[in-house]
């Protein structure tokens, strides 16, 4: 993926040389900080330590943070003079980050020092080279498509993603089993029958004891907004303006529901004791936990959520299926995944970019990938990954995911 476009090679030991690193004139040592959001640092590090290992004047420290602490972090460390080099920027928020990030250049140069072992010594040699980065054509190209209309800004690339992820329904199989619901809903109307035969209340109380889904609210529901902007664009409808200002809380005229609050109450009735298809409120626990602890039947979600799910409850019987539609011939999800960029206080831009564009656009992309289970931003490995029965449900998604 990568060519040289400029390329010099210069010997700097001889018989005799013991150490890797030639001087420290020839070299500086460079170190950069990389923030990031992921849960995958085990594997993250293991791939800075293979680009490193050929380039020991560079040392790269990871750090993980969650992503709402981000923000906030970031303005206390650039106020002091140590902020990142390197941010993970959800693919929602980087109009936020913007003022802070430098945009990609067009090359990035990048130095190889290595060793050979001879008979009669060691010699260290440093290979320079300029490497061409992505333009905007290779972008479109190359990566699925919300990834350009995400990381461009002002006609300049100003992240890469090294996965991507796209909303879909999980339900237990053991509950569905048990309510006799032998075959998963195939329709937003199926859903709404099986949410009313699943859902369980305590006789005396009324309170709410199994739910068939977790929908409704907005507290409680991890991603309730991305939901919402699925069902919005499902009905061909505008979830925000072009200004981010949210468009679905005008009222029609003569009392008239609007298609906007049509869309709004199918999703707030889960939530409305009034409503047959009641099975959530505002005092119910976090949807993620309730799902894990067996007790809600219907919850929708990333890949990221399926990991989360297989390491806190292994024996739960659950199966993910792609996102309900209500036109499939004009299929509609929601993508959320992080633009790995560079922050403009960085004094390492140069060094900062082309670790990105070694992780996020190399072979090392794919062994990511591989040894995280994660989906593909890349669309050469689409293919692939939709014959893992893991992935297939989130990937196959992926051609047709959108941000609002």
């Amino acid at each position: 993926m990568l060519y040289s476009l400029s390329f010099g090679v210069l010997v700097l030991g001889g018989f005799g040389c013991k150490s890797s690193v030639p001087t420290a004139s020839s070299i500086k040592p460079v170190t950069l900080t990389f923030w990031t959001v992921t849960d995958d640092v085990d594997e993250l590090q293991k791939l800075i330590t293979a680009y490193t290992a050929n380039r020991p004047y560079l040392t790269i420290n990871l750090v993980q943070l969650r992503p709402d602490e981000v923000y906030q972090r970031l303005i206390e460390a650039l106020a002091e003079g140590h902020g990142p080099d390197i941010l993970s920027v959800g693919n929602r928020s980087l109009g936020t980050y913007l003022k802070f990030l430098t945009p990609m250049p067009a090359t990035v140069r990048d130095t190889i020092v290595s060793v050979q072992h001879g008979q009669f010594g060691n010699t260290t040699s440093v290979a320079e080279q300029t490497l061409p980065t992505l333009n905007i054509n290779q972008l479109n190209a190359e990566y699925l498509g919300t990834v350009a209309a995400d990381a461009v800004r002002g006609g300049q690339i100003y992240g890469l993603p090294i996965s991507f992820d796209t909303m879909a329904m999980f339900y237990n199989k053991d509950l569905l089993d048990r309510a006799g619901i032998a075959v998963p809903p195939k329709t937003w109307d199926d859903f709404q029958t099986d949410v009313k035969q699943l859902t369980k209340f305590d006789k005396s109380t009324g309170k709410i004891i199994q739910s068939g889904a977790a929908l409704g609210t907005g507290n409680n529901i991890p991603h309730a907004d991305d939901l919402l902007y699925i069902l919005f664009k499902q009905s061909n409808l505008s979830f925000v303006a072009p200004s981010g200002q949210a468009v679905f809380n005008g009222s029609g005229g003569n009392g008239q529901e609007t298609p906007q609050m049509s869309v709004m109450d199918f999703y707030t009735d889960f939530a409305n004791p009034s409503r047959d298809t009641y099975s959530w409120n505002e005092s119910m626990p976090n949807a993620l936990d309730s799902f894990v602890n067996g007790t809600t039947a219907f919850f929708f979600g990333y890949d990221s959520d399926y990991a989360v799910i297989k390491a806190r409850a292994p024996q739960l019987n659950f199966v993910v299926l792609p996102m309900l539609q209500l036109d499939p011939s004009s299929p509609v999800n929601s993508a959320n995944y992080a633009l790995e960029t560079v922050v403009a206080q960085s004094s390492h831009q140069n060094e900062a970019w082309a670790f990105i564009n070694y992780l996020t656009h190399s072979s090392a992309t794919k062994t990511y990938l591989d040894a995280t289970g994660r989906p593909t931003a890349l669309r050469q490995y689409v293919a692939e990954q939709e014959q893992n029965s893991i992935l297939s449900p989130f990937v196959s998604q992926a051609l047709i995911a959108g941000n609002w």
